[in-house]
């Protein structure tokens, strides 16, 4: 029996012995045309030769293309029996294009698999709606399953910062509907990720003794929404790094970090908006004495780097356009694209060593620590002394030092994140505002703080 000749959609293999090539040819197709069909028992001239097929087979061939193909895909895996001879064919079919076969991308030309080249891949992207249709489904949960704190917090941060219309009255429903994350009653995957109170996302935490990573002096797993997230293991960095004692203004004193706070707030914000959510996904933060390390779950596209995108300033090619935009409306990223070109600067600045490398199914972004012993221990408590009183002013330090990172940020969002109440973080203010160290620009809802 002969099933014909390969096509941009047909594709024979003699035996899965050729499976690795197989899925090379499983991203070509859908990369083309979006489907397709592979046969393992027949040969490239199309004769069915069969092929032993064990109990497992099928379940071989199943764990091989969801280890593969990125994004994962769904492929019905079945055998059949013709003119006596056992074969297996494999049908699939996907709409998040590009795809890739361990992480490099491929064409298809009639019945050739061809690897991309970094152009063709580019253009690709550009000409690919990027966002993504995972991000769109519906989810079994409603609004009994949201995060209204989270939610909430979003809300004051994003009108906050003038990118969300104030409404007459938060409403977590029209909020939520508004930025597409919610429809007939339901929350789509993006919004589950983003809001939910069911933890959906994780957060693995380590800071390792030596840089061989066995043992450790502490070790954490978080699972909660991407929102809480990124706070979450902002924070944990900030608390575990050195901070470097210099003069301030008058008889102030400022602890400086070792590497620049902003770098770090967008590589974590980047490692959580740009992670493969559709299999299983965990963001994970590592450090060492030489190294903070970021693991994002999700692959970097072959052929670029993330100092291309800084360097170069090519366009952003978002997995997650509906995460990314929602998180652009509360400040959390900036202009789509911009996050390595502002790290790179910052770390040029500041003479901080970076380096980004692929890993499995994701990359990680690693900044070299400054080894000098002349820091503060870890774990401190930002505070400026007042030496003419011997008091301790803590709460406009850390006020300060919120500012510092997001000068958007509201009286409620400071109170909740210093554990401070609203009136004493307006008298903070005042004062900071009073001694010439911050300034108000624009009204109390849409404006912001400028940092003398």
């Amino acid at each position: 029996m002969n099933l014909g000749i390969e096509s941009e959609t047909v594709e024979f293999k003699k035996t899965t012995g050729e499976i690795e090539k197989a899925m090379d040819n499983i991203a070509s197709m859908l990369n083309k045309h979006g489907h397709g069909t592979l046969y393992f028992g027949v040969s490239p001239n199309g004769e069915v030769t069969g092929q032993q097929i064990s109990a497992s087979s099928l379940d071989d061939v199943a764990k091989k293309i969801k280890e593969a193909i990125k994004p994962m895909i769904f492929p019905e895996i079945k055998k059949e029996t013709l003119e006596g001879k056992e074969v297996i064919r494999v049908d699939f079919s996907g709409r998040e294009i590009p795809y890739s076969s361990f992480g490099r991308y491929y064409k298809r030309v009639f019945d050739r698999t061809e690897e991309m080249t970094p152009d063709e891949l580019k253009r690709m992207m550009a000409e690919t709606d990027k966002s993504s249709y995972w991000e769109n489904n519906l989810t079994d949960f409603g609004l009994e399953s949201v995060d209204t704190d989270a939610l909430k917090d979003f809300y004051d941060r994003a009108v906050s910062c003038g990118r969300l219309e104030e409404m007459a009255k938060f409403d977590a429903e029209d909020l939520l509907a508004g930025l597409g994350l919610y429809e007939d009653g339901k929350l789509t995957n993006a919004g589950f990720y983003l809001f939910a109170n069911k933890k959906p996302a994780t957060l693995k935490l380590a800071v390792y003794v030596t840089d061989e990573r066995i043992n450790f002096s502490d070790i954490g797993r978080i699972e909660d929404n991407i929102f809480n997230l990124i706070r979450k293991g902002f924070s944990y960095i900030k608390e575990h790094i050195n901070w470097r004692v210099e003069a301030g203004n008058g008889t102030s004193r400022i602890e400086v970090p070792e590497i620049p706070i902003e770098a770090i707030r967008e590589i974590v914000v980047n490692s959580f908006a740009h992670a493969d959510y559709r299999g299983i996904s965990e963001n994970e933060i590592d450090i060492t004495p030489t190294r903070v390390e970021i693991y994002n779950p999700g692959r970097f596209p072959e052929g670029l780097s993330p100092e291309m995108f800084a360097r170069q300033r090519i366009r952003s090619m978002p997995r997650n356009k509906v995460i990314l935009n929602t998180l652009y409306k509360s400040k959390d990223v900036e202009i789509f694209g911009s996050g390595f070109r502002k790290v790179y600067a910052l770390c040029d600045k500041y003479n901080v060593k970076v380096e980004a490398s692929s890993e499995g199914d994701g990359f990680s972004f690693a900044f070299y620590r400054d080894t000098r012993k002349d820091h503060v221990p870890v774990n401190v408590t930002v505070n400026v002394s007042d030496h003419s009183s011997g008091t301790k002013v803590s709460t406009e330090a850390k006020v300060y030092m919120l500012l510092k990172e997001d000068p958007t940020q509201t009286r409620e969002s400071l109170a909740k994140r210093t554990g401070r109440t609203v009136r004493t973080i307006q008298r903070a203010l005042d004062r900071l505002s009073g001694d010439g160290k911050i300034r108000r620009i624009g009204s109390s809802k849409t404006g912001y703080w400028e940092i003398l």
